[in-house]
C-alpha cells in the first residue's frame, strides 16, 4: 500500500507518492538494519536515489519520516486482517484461518529484511518517548480493532459474557508480537506457530458452545536444535583483569537495557565504565564480541530468577502462578523501564549475524526447558492430561512473556505483560485433569 499523504495536507502527484513511498520503504530499512543512529540523509538518499531536496520538500525532519514509517507498517497489518479470506473474523473458524495465513505471510516474506511491526518496535522502542508513543498508538489501533471483532461476537453469543475484549484483544496482540520476535530470532516458523494457537486456544476457552472450548493441537513444525557457542572470548586474565572485564560487561549490560543495544556505543561504554579503549580493545575483540557477553550475562539472569526456590521446578500450577505474579511484581522497576532484559536484546538484534542469534536462541532453548521440565513431571504424575504437550506449553509461556513485556515497555501500560502471563498460566491450567466425582 502508499505511504500516508503528508500531515499539511499537500496534495501529491502520483510520481510524487512513488518517490515519498520509495524513501519511507528505504527509512524503515535503515532503521531495521541499523537502529535510528543509522538514519541520516546521506544513507536515505542512496538508498531511496533522491536529493536532499526532494527529503526536505516530503518530510519536515526526521521525527516525520520515523512516523510515517510507523503509520504505514500498521496499515500494513490492519489491511492484513481486513483482508476477505478472514471474513471480518466472525466466528472462531475465521481466527483458524487467521493463524494459517500468519504462518503464509511468514514463509512468503522470510526472516529477515522486512521491516515488520515488531521489528521496527524493537530497534525503536528505546529511542525517544515521542518515537515510543507513536509505536504505542499503533498498538493500540490493532488492539482496539480486535476488541471490537471479539465485542460483535460476544453479541451474537459465540462468547460467553464474561469474556473481556478488551483483555483478549491485548492477549491477542501482544502473542502475536512475542511469537513474531521470537521465530525471527529462531529463523524458523515453530514460535508462531505456538504462540498463536496458544492465543486462539486462550479465545476458545470463552466459546458459548462447550466443545468449542476443547484446545485444538498446535501445528507440528519442523524445530532445529542449536548449539550453545559458549563464551566467545578466551578468559585466561588475572583476577584483576576479570573484575575490570566484568564491569565492562555489567555496564555494557546496564547501557544497552536503557538506550538499546544500536543506541550503545563503545565510547559510551568506556566513559561510563571509567576505562580506556585500549582496555576495552584488551578484553574484547569489538562491539559483537562484548555484545554475545551480555547476551551470557543476561542469559545467566533469566536462568537465575527462573531456578528461585519459590518457583520450585514448575511442577505445578501454583508455582506457575507464583511465577506470573513475580513478572507482574517487577513492572515497574523493569518492563515499564527497558521492557525484558532479555527479550530486549533479542528484538534489536534480529538482524544481527549468526552467532549472536544462535547465542540468543540458546538462551531461549534454556529457558523453554525449564518450564518444559515441570510440565513433563506434572503429566507424568496425572496432574496434566495426557495430550498436553510440555514443549508447546513451555513455548506458549514464554512467548507470552516476551510479547506481554514488549507492548508494556512501548505502551507504558502494565495490561499487556500482567494479561499475558496470566492468560499463559490459565492455559496450562486448562489441561489440568479434574478428579472425578464420588459416586456412593
Amino acid at each position: 500500500m502508499s505511504a500516508p499523504a503528508p500531515q499539511d495536507g499537500r496534495r501529491l502527484t502520483p510520481r510524487g507518492k512513488a518517490t515519498r513511498d520509495r524513501i519511507v520503504a528505504a527509512a524503515a530499512g535503515v532503521i531495521l538494519h541499523g537502529g535510528l543512529s543509522a538514519l541520516n540523509n546521506e544513507t536515505l538518499r542512496r538508498d531511496a536515489s533522491v536529493s536532499g531536496s526532494q527529503l526536505a520538500h516530503y518530510f519536515a525532519d526526521k521525527r516525520a519520516l520515523i512516523g510515517a514509517v510507523l503509520t504505514k507498517q500498521i496499515e500494513v497489518v490492519l489491511d492484513f486482517h481486513r483482508q476477505p479470506k478472514l471474513a471480518g473474523l466472525e466466528s472462531l473458524d475465521d481466527f483458524e484461518t487467521w493463524i494459517d495465513l500468519n504462518l503464509r505471510y511468514l514463509r512468503r516474506i522470510g526472516y529477515a529484511g522486512t521491516p515488520t511491526y515488531h521489528a521496527l518496535a524493537g530497534q525503536l522502542a528505546k529511542s525517544d518517548d515521542e518515537i515510543r508513543a507513536t509505536l504505542a498508538q499503533g498498538y493500540w489501533s490493532w488492539i482496539s480493532f480486535f476488541e471490537k471483532v471479539i465485542q460483535q461476537m460476544q453479541d451474537r453469543r459465540i462468547l460467553v459474557a464474561k469474556a473481556d475484549p478488551r483483555e483478549l484483544a491485548v492477549v491477542l496482540v501482544a502473542t502475536h508480537q512475542g511469537s513474531g520476535a521470537v521465530s525471527f530470532t529462531y529463523r524458523e516458523e515453530w514460535p508462531l506457530a505456538d504462540g498463536l494457537r496458544f492465543a486462539v486456544n486462550h479465545l476458545r476457552a470463552f466459546a458459548a458452545d462447550p466443545e468449542q472450548r476443547i484446545p485444538l493441537a498446535a501445528r507440528t513444525t519442523r524445530r532445529r536444535a542449536h548449539p550453545d557457542g559458549g563464551p566467545p572470548a578466551d578468559l585466561r586474565f588475572t583476577r584483576k583483569g576479570m573484575e575490570t572485564r566484568a564491569r565492562i560487561i555489567d555496564t555494557t549490560a546496564e547501557l544497552m537495557f536503557r538506550r538499546g543495544a544500536t543506541g550503545t556505543s563503545v565510547e559510551d561504554v568506556r566513559t561510563s565504565a571509567g576505562v580506556s579503549g585500549s582496555q576495552v580493545s584488551h578484553y574484547f575483540q569489538g562491539k559483537n564480541d562484548l555484545t554475545r557477553e551480555v547476551i551470557a550475562l543476561r542469559r545467566g539472569q533469566v536462568r537465575s530468577f527462573h531456578t528461585d526456590a519459590r518457583f520450585g521446578s514448575f511442577d505445578s500450577m501454583d508455582r506457575l502462578q507464583a511465577w506470573a505474579e513475580a513478572c507482574v511484581a517487577d513492572i515497574d522497576t523493569v518492563y515499564r523501564v527497558g521492557g525484558c532484559v532479555y527479550g530486549s536484546l533479542a528484538g534489536e538484534l534480529i538482524e544481527s549475524d549468526d552467532r549472536i542469534r544462535a547465542d540468543l536462541a540458546a538462551g531461549y532453548d534454556e529457558w523453554m526447558n525449564l518450564f518444559a521440565t515441570g510440565l513433563a513431571a506434572m503429566r507424568d504424575r496425572g496432574v496434566l492430561a495426557p495430550e498436553a504437550s510440555p514443549r508447546h506449553l513451555a513455548a506458549s509461556l514464554v512467548i507470552a512473556h516476551q510479547g506481554g513485556a514488549m507492548l508494556t515497555h512501548v505502551t507504558g501500560d502494565p495490561e499487556p505483560l500482567r494479561a499475558n502471563v496470566n492468560a499463559a498460566v490459565d492455559y496450562v491450567r486448562s489441561f489440568v485433569v479434574r478428579p472425578a466425582k464420588r459416586t456412593r
